[in-house]
């Protein structure tokens, strides 16, 4: 009979290599058995990882147009709110400026002024607003605050033409009828607004008008602002991709017919209820301030209503994207997806079969033949 002999130090590396083996493979178990998916893609699937890539990208693009969408949005939200509190702000001027009607009455005539330079600074705030560092309200110019207040400019050259325009027609100014008020206020006034430049190269518009009556000296007739000069905004508005598809008007901008008539507005009523007007000429400006304003509202809703139709394009687009994103998660889930209850067992077993070994090895340390002499 022959005894053979089994080195210790071998039994030693062979438990150690199997540790290292068990390690390894318990890492990528644990990882399965908490992600549900495979640990190693590639070695997992093979040919059809490049399936995986695919779907992953998908998934991932979605997820960015989602996230593009949802700043989108808040823009589409925050231009609503804006707009809202505009039209507040014109209903309000119309309901002063109804009130006032031809009224002498000095307190009635200092609240318009008051309400009417009101409205113009909450078109002013509002018309400046940001959201994520970009005005609202500049078109495409979203770095540019589109806005810029000239009610003093307006203001003084409304005043100063009226007093010259009354001086062509032989007339103290409160000696204006309500017919010659609306013809200065339209030939005067409203192309301030309506009219981007006065004698310039983009869209000029002759000033005085043609056919003004002519000033007795030293009266004089004085340019005044037009849009051009109150507006940086780009008549151009934004524009968003919300899909595959689909491109959506993202923004609005200043220079719209409500801003404008809004401005109009508040200028017609600040600079010429306070100018000791008659009753006939008091209720000629009243009722084209009014009129203005009506017009200014209504250009607002409608520029609300764009916009509502943009978000409901974005929600419907977002919807359409979670089912997309849903259908390929789940084409995903069953491509690479792993049983997490037999990963899970698969980890017990391999952190059993590692603490034998530790056991092993640690007692195969402890054979000494000192223990033995």
């Amino acid at each position: 009979m022959k005894s053979s002999f089994i080195s210790s130090s071998a039994i030693q590396n062979a438990m150690r290599l199997t540790i290292r083996q068990t390690q390894k493979q318990l890492v990528s178990s644990t990882l399965e058995a908490t992600t549900g998916v495979y640990a190693d893609i590639g070695a997992s699937l093979g040919s059809g990882a490049a399936k995986s890539v695919n779907f992953t990208s998908e998934i991932s693009r979605i997820a960015a147009l989602k996230g593009s969408n949802s700043v989108v949005n808040m823009r589409l939200e925050a231009s609503q709110l804006g707009l809202n509190n505009m039209k507040k702000a014109g209903d309000d001027l119309v309901s002063k400026l109804t009130a006032l009607q031809g009224s002498q009455d000095k307190t009635s005539l200092t609240v318009a002024v008051q309400s009417a330079g009101d409205a113009l600074s909450s078109l002013m705030d509002t018309g400046n607003s940001m959201v994520n560092g970009e005005y609202l309200f500049s078109g495409i110019n979203t770095d540019v605050q589109p806005l810029n207040s000239q009610a003093n400019a307006a203001t003084t050259a409304i005043q100063t033409n009226l007093t010259a325009y009354a001086s062509g027609l032989n007339k103290p100014v409160n000696a204006l009828t309500g017919a010659e008020m609306n013809t200065f206020i339209t030939n005067f006034v409203q192309p301030m607004f309506t009219q981007d430049t006065f004698n310039g190269t983009s869209t000029p518009v002759a000033f005085p008008p043609p056919g003004a009556p002519t000033p007795v000296a030293p009266a004089a007739y004085v340019t005044p602002p037009a849009w051009g000069d109150w507006s940086n905004a780009s008549n151009q508005n934004m524009t968003s991709r919300i899909s595959n598809s689909e491109v959506v008007t993202s923004s609005t901008n200043a220079n719209s017919e409500g801003m404008r008539y809004f401005a109009l507005a508040s200028i017609t009523a600040s600079a010429l209820v306070s100018q000791g007007l008659s009753s006939d000429g008091m209720s000629a400006v009243t009722s084209k301030a009014i009129g203005y304003a009506a017009q200014a509202t209504s250009g607002i809703v409608t520029q609300a209503s764009q916009l509502g139709l943009s978000q409901e394009r974005v929600k419907k687009a977002n919807d359409a994207l979670d089912a997309q994103s849903s259908i390929i998660q789940n084409k995903l889930v069953d491509l690479q997806g792993v049983d997490t209850y037999k990963a899970s067992t698969l980890v017990n077993a391999l952190q059993t079969q590692l603490e034998t070994a530790y056991t092993l090895i640690s007692k195969i340390q402890q054979l000494s033949l000192v223990n033995y002499l």
